[in-house]
Order: C-alpha cells, then sequence, then structure tokens
C-alpha cells in the first residue's frame, strides 16, 4: 500500500500545507475569474466596454510574468528562492480582491473603469507573485518524480475544493435570491478565508533542492533555453487553445441570472462542474502509474469536446439531461485542467536533460502567463460572443437567451477541437522517458546510458 511512499522526502506538514495554499489561490481564482465578469454587468456596464475593461490589465499582465519568473530564477532572497513571494502573496491577494470589488456606486462610468483597471492589475501582480514560486516550489521539495507527481495532483484536489466553495458561496451571497450581501462584503468574507488558507506553506515548507549553475544565465540565454524546449512549447499552446473557448465557468454566473432566472443555480452548476475535477485528481495518481499521462489527456479533450456539441442539441429545458451532459463535460475538462499541470515539471527535467538548464521559475511563469491570459481572454471574448449574437444584460431577449447557450456549449468546444491534433502530433515526451532524465539529471546515471536506455538501444 505505502510502497510507492519510498524515498519520499516531504513530511505530512508540508504536503498538507502546499495543498491548502491552493484551495485558498482557487478562492481567490474563482471570484475574480467566474464572477467579475458578471460584476461589472451588475454596475451597469455594456458588454463590450465590460470585455474590455478586462482585456486592458492583460498589457501588464504580458510584463510582469515573463519579468517575475526571470525574479524567481535569479534573485536568491534570505528566506529561500521561492518562500518569501510566496508569503507576500498571502497579504497582496486579499487586499486586491476586496479593493476590485468594492467599486463606489457613486462613481461615473470613467471612475468604475479606471477603478476597476487598477484593481484588476493590482490583483494581477499578486497572482504572478503567487503562482510562478508555489509551482516552481514543488521542484524544490523533492525530486523525486512519483513524490512530485502525487504532490501535484493532490494539489488540483485542494484546489478544486476551494474553487467549489467559492463558487458554491459567492452566488448564495450576493444574490437577491441568497442573504444578498452586495460584492464588497462578499469579497471581505471570501478573502479572508483565502488568506487562511494560504498563509501557512510559506511557514511550513522547506526548499531542499536547486540547481547548481557554474555562471550565471542572461535573460537572451533563459529564453534561447526554452525556446529550444519544444515540448514545454507544445504544452503551452496546446493548453492555451483548450481553455481560449472554454466559457463554462465564466457564464455560469450570467446563465443562472439572465437565462434561469435563479442566481443560485449557478451554485449548482459550479458543484457539477467541480467534482468530476475533485474526483480525478484523487484517482490521477494511480492512473498515471498504469497510463501514459499523453494518452490519459486527449482521451479527456475528446470527452469533452464531442459532449459539448451534443449537449447543444439537448438543450436546457430538461434539467435532468442538462445537468447530466454538464457533469460529463465536466469530466472531460476535469482531467484536462488536471493532468496539464503535471507535464510543465516533466518538460522543466527535459528542458535541463538537453540544455542543462532548468528555468524552473521561468518555465512556471509562462503557465501562470497562459493561464491568467486565458482566464481574461475567454470573459473578454466571452462577453464579445454573446454581445455578436444578441444578449444584452440590460435588455434580455429569447434570442439573446439562444446566444448564450450557444457560446455555452458549442462555441466553448472549438479550442478543444483545434487542441487536440496538435497534442496528438507534436507532443513527444513519454513518461518512461521523463523518468530517465531525471535519473540522469540526478547524477544517477550517465548522459549515453541515458541516451542508451531512451532510443531504446540497451541491452
Amino acid at each position: 500500500m505505502k510502497k510507492h511512499k519510498i524515498g519520499w522526502q516531504t513530511t505530512k506538514k508540508e504536503r498538507l500545507s502546499y495543498y491548502l495554499f491552493f484551495s485558498g489561490q482557487l478562492i481567490f481564482n474563482t471570484i475574480v475569474m467566474s464572477f467579475v465578469l458578471v460584476l461589472l454587468l451588475n454596475i451597469g456596464m455594456n458588454e463590450i466596454l465590460a470585455g474590455t475593461i478586462i482585456l486592458a490589465p492583460k498589457i501588464w499582465d504580458a510584463v510582469n510574468d515573463t519579468l517575475f519568473g526571470f525574479v524567481v530564477d535569479r534573485v536568491h532572497l534570505k528566506g529561500g528562492r521561492f518562500l518569501p513571494w510566496i508569503k507576500l502573496s498571502a497579504i497582496i491577494m486579499p487586499i486586491a480582491t476586496i479593493f476590485l470589488f468594492s467599486v463606489p456606486d457613486s462613481m461615473g462610468v470613467t471612475g468604475k473603469c479606471v477603478w476597476v483597471i487598477v484593481g484588476y492589475i493590482l490583483w494581477d501582480t499578486g497572482y504572478t507573485i503567487s503562482d510562478t514560486p508555489i509551482y516552481a516550489l514543488s521542484t524544490s521539495m523533492t525530486n523525486n518524480m512519483d513524490e512530485r507527481t502525487t504532490i501535484l495532483s493532490f494539489r488540483g484536489i485542494t484546489g478544486a475544493i476551494g474553487g467549489l466553495l467559492a463558487s458554491i458561496i459567492i452566488p448564495l451571497l450576493y444574490g437577491s435570491n441568497g442573504v444578498n450581501l452586495g460584492w464588497p462584503v462578499t469579497a471581505i468574507v471570501i478573502s479572508v478565508i483565502g488568506f487562511v488558507c494560504m498563509l501557512p506553506v510559506g511557514f511550513c515548507a522547506k526548499e531542499r533542492f536547486h540547481e547548481e549553475q557554474a555562471e550565471e544565465a542572461t535573460f537572451k540565454e533563459l529564453f534561447s533555453a526554452l525556446l529550444h524546449n519544444k515540448n514545454l512549447f507544445i504544452i503551452i499552446v496546446v493548453r492555451f487553445l483548450f481553455l481560449l473557448t472554454f466559457t463554462m465557468e465564466v457564464l455560469n454566473p450570467i446563465f443562472a441570472q439572465y437565462v434561469m432566472g435563479n442566481e443560485a443555480i449557478a451554485s449548482v452548476l459550479a458543484m457539477l462542474i467541480s467534482l468530476p475535477t475533485i474526483l480525478l485528481a484523487v484517482l490521477l495518481p494511480t492512473l498515471t502509474r498504469h497510463f501514459d499521462k499523453t494518452r490519459l489527456l486527449l482521451f479527456c479533450m475528446v470527452l469533452y469536446a464531442v459532449t459539448s456539441v451534443i449537449q447543444y442539441f439537448v438543450g436546457y429545458e430538461n434539467m435532468p439531461m442538462f445537468l447530466a451532459f454538464t457533469m460529463i463535460r465536466a469530466i472531460g475538462y476535469g482531467g484536462v485542467t488536471s493532468l496539464m499541470f503535471m507535464f510543465v515539471p516533466d518538460c522543466i527535467e527535459y528542458g535541463q536533460y538537453t540544455t542543462g538548464r532548468r528555468n524552473a521559475g521561468t518555465s512556471f511563469s509562462l503557465q501562470t502567463f497562459v493561464c491568467k491570459l486565458n482566464s481574461a481572454i475567454i470573459s473578454t471574448v466571452t462577453a464579445y460572443v454573446i454581445s455578436v449574437m444578441g444578449f444584452s444584460a440590460a435588455d434580455v431577449t429569447s434570442a439573446g437567451q439562444r446566444g448564450v447557450w450557444f457560446t455555452y456549449t458549442v462555441f466553448a468546444s472549438v479550442g478543444a477541437f483545434i487542441a487536440i491534433p496538435i497534442m496528438a502530433k507534436c507532443y513527444k515526451l513519454r513518461d518512461k522517458d521523463v523518468a530517465i532524465m531525471i535519473a540522469c539529471n540526478n547524477g544517477d546515471i550517465t548522459k549515453d546510458k541515458a541516451e542508451e536506455c531512451i532510443n531504446g538501444k540497451e541491452k
């Protein structure tokens, strides 16, 4: 039963605090990424303006992710390479979230736009400071591949639980069908919970392993190494494409309020989407020991894409069928999002094996950038698409409701259909090869021996 834990290097306290961090992070991620669009509609902005406001701060995002990844890789603080940043993020995130959701009603449209942009930029910066170091920390806590895979898998469980709780609680707090606290008080409640979850890992985790580099790498050299990491490039592209049209989470509160007529339904939909993700995160450590991650990822992408199209034709009038297809789609989506986070550590090992440099901070910062860019773009794209399809929160019509439904189902599958052949044909890294590369990177076997094993020439 415990055989796979041989050689593990972290303590239970470390792992629990690491898992808990993601609960808090996903709480903050959920309130902003899933509810900021409906917030803007609620305070009187039209769909086009709201979508543009969400996209504007990403100009800063394009700079801060890559810049901060470089800082993490090169700046060595007294308390560690990653932990000081993690502690700082636990303070910034709640402050930024409360500010963003406390737009004064007395402000005009211009004032509200400026308020939201400033709050979003502050929140975005805090999220970058939290995301890049916490993923890079997994490569520093342990160099045991099985342990790292398990840690990242259970991260998915606790993260999904945090996101699920936030998705359920938030509509019940702010909406008229719940306790009607309004957005500012709701943000305060959510931020307190998120802060309590994020803080412990900064004091419990231990950094054990850092790559030794004979000489400092320049900014140009770091990105040159990344450009030669073809597998990392493919994973980033596939993730970006899959999430580019994933509208379910963004449209949940809008679909519930403006199509179904009840904000509380968003809590039910959030539960149906999150529960499969939690279950899959529990099963993934076992599944990845028996099946290659790439095959599992492709299966989940196909499942999500096909059932999304089918759900459009089934419709939402039949509630049991609607809920059933929502959960089936969520199984595919949950598998994709849980598995995606496991590929970047493999690509880091591949990068070190081929170039001699791990570049963990820069690699994970690119992952963070894609996650946030996707979240911002999908909110903007969703706002634009539902507007083009005839939806207006100020004057809801049946045609507009049909447009929301099309965007919620068929449009949501487009990115997946594009990403599937790219992943199937272009990503070449396999789990068995990664294990050999890790052994070589750790000095357990020579590069020549590793090449023999990978190329199947070992006798």
